[in-house]
């Protein structure tokens, strides 16, 4: 990661003056809390995967960096939405917004960076890329919904589960690095790979956060471990577990699930039967497919220093412990 992020080191100094810059408001609190959040050590996925992919595809203008700044800045409105409907309190190792300065505010400026993405889209003229980013942001918030409808549900299925986090996470992640085809003008069947590979990129991204939420420290995640199971989410690592426990553990992982304070012993009971039925592995192992998949989608590319850094990124996904 340290390579990719020193290839395009330039882009990133001026993408965070971007971010400032683009963040116009009269309201000075509103920049307090997106800087406490968008500020705080996020690894940036989603603007990187815009600045190679329009790279990559020849892009030799500045335009891709207010793009990128506007997907992180859908980004962030949805942690901050998410940590209110989680009741979180802590996430990449410091207090939530919602934490901070309450519910109420962490909902309106999550709306407020929502609103700001799309004038800043309109701003840019390009109607092509301005219906991609509708279209995943539609989808965002559709696989917010599903997964909320899903609290604590035992009954979930994979396919449910797929759709859940195609939706929340993958198609963010496939609208960043088609808006790098878009600005670089390929033609439709490199636009096309461009677009898949960001959603397998974050479908691995997302299958990898799951399972690191049950084998990572705190400080490594940036949250305590087994956060999702307090907050009710059925996740792939438990859905697998569920398919092949006995009743005596299905009851258990349901108990627990309907806990309103999950204790350590509980997490601890509930990973064993995980690891019972192997349930990290067979994540670990559809989150590779991911990727390898991915990779393939890059084939017709030249060889470059920024097809390199895609693949390089995309193996990181599945390598980071955070």
């Amino acid at each position: 990661m340290e390579e990719v992020v020193g290839l395009i080191k330039e882009d990133l100094d001026k993408l965070e003056i971007s971010i400032d810059k683009l963040l116009t408001t009269r309201v000075t609190f509103i920049k307090d809390v997106v800087h406490h959040i968008i500020k705080s050590g996020g690894k940036r996925i989603r603007p990187i995967l815009v600045i190679l992919s329009s790279k990559l595809c020849g892009y030799q203008g500045a335009g891709h960096l207010p793009y990128a700044a506007i997907v992180e800045f859908i980004h962030t409105s949805t942690l901050l939405h998410d940590d209110v409907v989680d009741n979180a309190e802590t996430r990449r190792g410091r207090a939530t917004a919602n934490t901070v300065w309450g519910n109420e505010s962490s909902v309106l400026v999550g709306d407020f960076l929502f609103s700001k993405s799309f004038d800043l889209m309109v701003q840019g003229s390009d109607e092509e890329i301005l219906k991609v980013m509708s279209k995943a942001t539609t989808e965002l918030a559709e696989g917010e919904i599903l997964e909320l409808l899903k609290t604590s549900d035992v009954k979930t299925s994979e396919e449910e589960y797929f759709e859940v986090i195609a939706y929340k996470t993958a198609v963010l992640l496939s609208a960043a690095c088609e808006i790098g085809a878009l600005l670089g003008r390929v033609d439709e069947k490199k636009r096309g790979a461009l677009r898949d590979f960001g959603f397998h990129v974050g479908m691995a991204f997302q299958l990898t956060d799951d399972l690191l939420d049950y084998t990572s420290s705190g400080s490594t995640l940036g949250k305590g471990a087994g956060r999702d199971l307090k907050e009710g989410k059925v996740t792939l690592p438990l859905i697998h577990a569920i398919q092949f426990a006995d009743d005596r553990e299905r009851e258990t992982i349901e108990a627990v699930l309907m806990k309103k304070r999950v204790t350590r012993k509980d997490f601890r009971e509930v990973l064993g039967i995980i690891d019972k039925y192997e349930g990290l592995e067979y994540t670990a192992r559809l989150s590779k497919e991911h990727i390898d998949n991915a990779k393939a989608l890059l084939r017709d590319f030249p060889e470059s220093i920024y097809k390199k850094a895609l693949l390089d990124l995309a193996t990181y996904i599945i390598e980071r412990s955070a």
